[in-house]
């Protein structure tokens, strides 16, 4: 899987900033996962490499989508319903913008083959909305549920529901905008090959809270994530290992050192616990900061841990190969014989 596959970018371009308003945003740098990232990961397993790599140059011949030439794709979700831990598929609204140097119309008429031309056309805002149709009555859905995409430009088109896919359209032109501190938040690490963050609604720390068990514990945590405004997360590498990053805002610097206390008591009730030697060094060795009102963990994980990793999941997921039949032994076929006589 060769950066040499990958064709020339255009200008640079930031699709987590195109969202639409959102109240949890990520983005995947996939260009660099794919070329850089995979084949580290992978490295002790050349043939599950292999096939990877096959199974993108089917998905390019078949839609014209090169994933090695997509650079970044951004994901936000928006609240539209209940928040709760138990939050469902129609309370959220989807959309993810992905951003490249490939084949739009390739894209486009790769869907529509694929649905037998059951693609409906809308126009709105200067765009095309490309969308599935209604159910055939009385079967209902709401617009929630209607999966859409559009092509924002040449390099860019975005994938959701409905509602989402308009509401990105808006966004282009200046209405309903992400909120750019969140996205700085889920940016904050300039090196992440991944990043998220997002607010935490105060229904969901209620829901949450009023779900706590009676141990002390238990209930020492409920209170101070009542404190908790947004959460962040990202994941990186250096030539050595993997960064893993994960953290949250709270009201006051106050609120923060009081989590950053109790997440380093956790961390040393959990150490002792822990029996392999292994990931009693990896739980150690996360590091747990208050820097004003933000607590922040960070772990490094070494290259190696994460191939074995990889490579025994793999392995574990693999289907179990069936018993090949046994053919009747030669012995047996010639005493048949010998009664046909």
């Amino acid at each position: 899987m060769s950066a040499s596959f990958v064709s020339a970018q255009t200008a640079a371009y930031d699709p987590l900033s195109a969202l639409p308003a959102s109240d949890v945003v990520g983005f995947i740098d996939l260009q660099r996962i794919l070329t850089e990232i995979v084949p580290r990961v992978l490295a002790k397993d050349p043939a599950t490499l292999l096939k990877l790599t096959s199974t993108l140059n089917e998905l390019n011949a078949k839609t014209g989508l090169n994933l090695l030439s997509i650079d970044r794709i951004a994901v936000g979700l928006q609240f539209v319903g209940a928040t709760t831990h138990n939050i469902k598929k129609e309370d959220l609204g989807v959309a993810i913008i992905i951003h490249g140097d490939f084949d739009a119309d390739a894209f486009l008429a790769a869907v529509k083959r694929e649905t037998k031309g059951k693609v409906v056309d809308e126009s709105y805002g200067g765009k095309t909305i490309h969308r599935e149709p209604n159910p055939t009555p009385p079967a209902k859905k709401s617009e929630r549920e209607i999966a859409a995409f559009s092509i924002l430009d040449a390099h860019t088109l975005v994938i959701g529901d409905l509602p989402q896919v308009r509401a990105t359209i808006d966004a282009a032109s200046g209405k309903g905008h992400v909120d750019s501190a969140l996205v700085q938040l889920a940016t904050r690490d300039s090196n992440a090959l991944i990043g998220l963050a997002g607010n935490v609604p105060p229904e969901l720390i209620k829901d949450i809270q009023s779900s706590a068990s009676s141990d002390p514990t238990e209930q020492a945590i409920s209170k101070l994530i009542a404190n908790i405004k947004q959460v962040f997360i990202s994941f990186g590498a250096t030539p050595a290992d993997f960064d893993v990053t994960t953290g949250a805002r709270l009201g006051t610097a106050e609120q923060a050192q009081s989590l950053s206390d109790m997440l380093l008591g956790l961390r040393q009730q959990f150490s002792n616990e822990v029996t392999d030697q292994q990931y009693r060094d990896l739980l150690n060795s996360i590091q747990i900061t208050a820097e004003s009102d933000q607590v922040q963990m960070k772990a490094a994980i070494k290259t190696e841990v994460v191939q074995d990793i990889a490579t025994s999941m793999i392995k574990e997921n693999q289907p179990t190969p069936k018993p090949a039949k046994t053919k009747p032994t030669t012995t047996h076929r010639r005493r048949g014989r010998r009664k046909r006589h």
